[in-house]
């Protein structure tokens, strides 16, 4: 699934995930990184997809539907409450059992 034999996984500078033929082809979904975060029992791994996720926000705070891995600010949707409520989700889940993670510098 996380790997380039995956016709849907895509890589660029700032993001590699998961996307899907019903956003723009070549565009990473923030949610997909989110869940990699979720399920992922190795530190460096989650601080990774945290990394992304601050990197690709695109200074808006939100997270998007999807965006290019390459230039985030070119993105679908500007709100996606699906992706941000799994941010929140992600977000919440760290602070009670990773706390240290959300202070290492992103």
């Amino acid at each position: 699934m996380l790997s380039e034999a995956n016709p849907y996984f895509f890589k660029g500078r700032f993001a590699e995930g998961v996307g899907s033929p019903h956003t723009a082809l070549g565009h990473v979904w923030p949610m997909a990184i989110v869940m990699r975060a979720l399920t992922s029992q190795d530190d460096a791994e989650i601080v990774a997809a945290l990394r992304m996720l601050k990197a690709t926000q695109a200074g808006t705070g939100f997270m998007h539907e999807s965006l290019d891995p390459d230039a985030p600010t070119t993105f679908t949707r500007p709100w996606f409450s699906w992706a941000n409520s799994l941010f929140g989700e992600l977000m919440l889940r760290l602070a009670a059992d990773r706390p240290g993670l959300l202070s290492v510098s992103l």
